[in-house]
């Protein structure tokens, strides 16, 4: 009676028995070794399209393709629909504090008023560095909220950031150069909140008689 039937499948005596793609295991931390059979081009030197190809496969589908298509443009959409949503945000946000800016303004323009009138005498009271003290939290607010005073003595005139209110000869500033200032003037960023109310030079003294 023959033992061939009692061997057992895997000893190396049975040569009949059909091999496998070799898969090497390697222990934790270790990288596993690529199955030999999904590597169609170091097996038969064919690239994977080439290998797509043989099997009769023809790649994506039109409808596969639209759909892929679509949904690009439906990411590219919500891409531009957040920047503009943040963009309409920050606006809103910068409108907010113009308008906050501007009713701020005319309380600050009296204390620059009564400043400019307040005794030497009396200027190093208490009760008149207490007022300073509130004029300098008020012009803190401005800038909190990105809001920069307009510059306006000695610069040249600039309808954009100065309303004139008349011109007068100067023998200190140059034809129109902003000689005075009647009221500050206030932007944030390119935007002008509120231009200076300004006198402008006309010119030398010597120049305006001849």
């Amino acid at each position: 009676m023959s033992t061939d039937k009692h061997r057992p499948a895997s000893e190396p005596g049975d040569q009949n028995q059909p091999k496998g793609p070799k898969v090497t295991i390697k222990k934790k931390g270790q990288r596993l070794e690529r199955d030999p059979a999904k590597d169609s081009d170091k097996r038969t030197g064919k690239t994977a399209d080439q290998a797509n190809q043989a099997a009769g496969y023809a790649g994506p589908s039109p409808e596969a393709e639209d759909l892929r298509g679509q949904m690009a443009r439906l990411q590219a959409d919500f891409t531009n629909f957040k920047k503009r949503m943040e963009k309409e945000r920050l606006q809103m946000v910068q409108d907010a504090h113009g308008d906050l800016a501007v009713q701020l303004l005319p309380v600050i323009d009296n204390f620059d008023r009564a400043a400019e009138h307040v005794p030497e005498a009396i200027k190093g009271d208490q009760w008149y560095a207490g007022i300073e003290g509130i004029r300098k939290q008020f012009a803190d607010i401005l800038t909190e909220l990105g809001i920069e005073r307009v510059e306006a003595v000695g610069q040249p005139f600039d309808p954009e950031l100065h309303e004139a209110l008349g011109h007068e000869p100067s023998d200190e500033y140059d034809k129109d150069v902003v000689s005075k200032e009647f009221a500050a003037g206030y932007r944030m960023g390119d935007k002008v909140v509120r231009p200076a109310k300004v006198q402008v030079s006309s010119g030398k003294k010597e120049n305006e008689r001849r």
